[in-house]
């Protein structure tokens, strides 16, 4: 057991393994490197942890082992080649945002509690691109064995 954060290259490696169409799966350091739009590969996906919290910190704290909820985010830049407002191209982000889901609905990696689908929206958009994100949540368990 670890009191690390949610890892979130578990995710990476079963998006790599279940949807062939991302050209790349890289996570939280390769997104922060982008400075803008423009930056973005198409094809390419990116998981980001969000947040954690403990679910149950008013009832205060184990000392050995707790709970962590783990929001995270699969960012995917998909092409935006028909319409410069971008409807048309959420085709192509519906179509790799269904296999991402597809692939992480319901998996429960370890001792995570099954992925659970949040949300997902449209971040950014111009002529030539799409970035989609869909929201996820799990639960891990930060601790160690005593």
């Amino acid at each position: 057991m670890s009191f690390a954060p949610l890892d979130t290259s578990l995710i990476e490696q079963r998006l790599r393994e279940r949807v062939s169409e991302f050209e790349q799966v890289n996570g939280a350091a390769a997104y922060h490197t982008l400075k803008g739009l423009q930056d973005f590969r198409t094809g390419t996906c990116y998981v980001v942890l969000a947040a954690e919290s403990n679910p149950a910190a008013d009832g205060g704290q184990p000392r050995l082992k707790s709970a962590a909820s783990a929001v995270f985010g699969v960012v995917i830049c998909t092409r935006n080649y028909r319409d410069p407002h971008a409807e048309a191209a959420k085709d192509e982000a519906t179509i790799f945002a269904g296999k991402a889901r597809e692939a992480l609905i319901g998996w429960t990696p370890g001792s995570w509690l099954p992925c659970i689908w949040l949300k997902g929206q449209v971040l950014d958009s111009d002529q030539e691109r799409v970035l989609w994100i869909d929201v996820y949540h799990t639960t891990h368990v930060l601790g160690a064995t005593p």
